[in-house]
């Protein structure tokens, strides 16, 4: 450290670490310590960090609402996520958003670019993957409704 001073002991041969430190740094440290608390400031921070868990976790669940609106479109219409279970996930994650500041934590921001390559490609193959089940969906109505049509004129010509 710079405030201390290595002595060495000519009986003992040990080197024993010595405080330089004036009183008055002491003093003036001590009393900083007592300036720092401040109980009001101390509520405050404490209320401005359940301010912002509870924005973030209200962010999550905002994020999971859309991934079960997309779902619905994309899956199934009754799909639904489990309350309880969106609401533990919103408060498990939020707490990381609050550190991160919504950013990817350090070790995983060099691979966004490929994260998003991917998530991009994934929805583009999941959209498409998606409408080729409706236009099949599509195509067999309307060869069920081609069926129909012709029963019906068969029956009419055979009525006729």
């Amino acid at each position: 450290m710079e405030d201390e001073l290595t002595v060495h002991d000519a009986e003992t041969g040990q080197a024993e670490a010595v405080d330089t430190r004036s009183e008055q740094e002491e003093k003036d440290f001590l009393n900083s310590l007592d300036d720092d608390f401040d109980p009001a400031t101390a509520e405050a921070k404490a209320e401005q960090a359940n301010i912002e868990q509870e924005a973030a976790a209200g962010i999550v669940f905002v994020g999971l609402m859309t991934i079960e609106q997309t779902m619905k479109t994309m899956v199934h219409p009754d799909f639904t996520f489990n309350p309880e279970q969106a609401e533990g996930v919103a408060l498990k994650v939020a707490p990381l958003i609050v550190k991160y500041g919504g950013n990817p934590p350090p070790w995983l921001a060099k691979y966004m670019d490929e994260i998003m390559a991917v998530a991009a490609i994934g929805m583009l193959g999941l959209s498409s993957f998606m409408q080729v089940k409706q236009l099949k969906a599509a195509d067999i109505a309307k060869a069920k409704a081609q069926a129909k049509n012709a029963a019906n004129d068969n029956e009419r010509q055979e009525a006729a």
